[in-house]
């Protein structure tokens, strides 16, 4: 696993992308199994932690994901596959982030 995450704004001057290190961040992973990877997913992170990190194919169920520690973030959203095996997507945001979690459940 590798954790490369690249701010990028406009420069003015140049009218190039530069480095930045105050815009948002967004992390990416298709972790083949998270609850094995745990150790590796923090340690490839700290650390300069993303805002937003999502997961997919972590092959968790629903009171897996619930109950799932994960250092300096908290649980936005989640989806489990309810009659097969593996799959999935979790997405966890920072804890200095604010959000407000809205239910899909009706749409799904």
């Amino acid at each position: 696993m590798v954790n490369k995450a690249y701010s990028l704004k406009n420069d003015t001057n140049t009218n190039k992308q530069t480095n930045s290190k105050n815009l948002f961040k967004i992390f990416h992973q298709n972790i083949r199994g998270l609850k094995s990877k745990m150790d590796e997913l923090s340690n490839s992170l700290f650390p300069d932690y993303t805002h937003i990190m999502c997961l997919t194919e972590h092959h968790l169920k629903d009171y897996e994901i619930d109950n799932l520690p994960v250092d300096y973030f908290k649980l936005g959203s989640k989806f489990f596959r309810h009659k097969f095996k593996s799959g999935g997507v979790c997405i966890f945001i920072h804890e200095d982030v604010e959000f407000f979690a809205i239910s899909l459940d009706k749409y799904c």
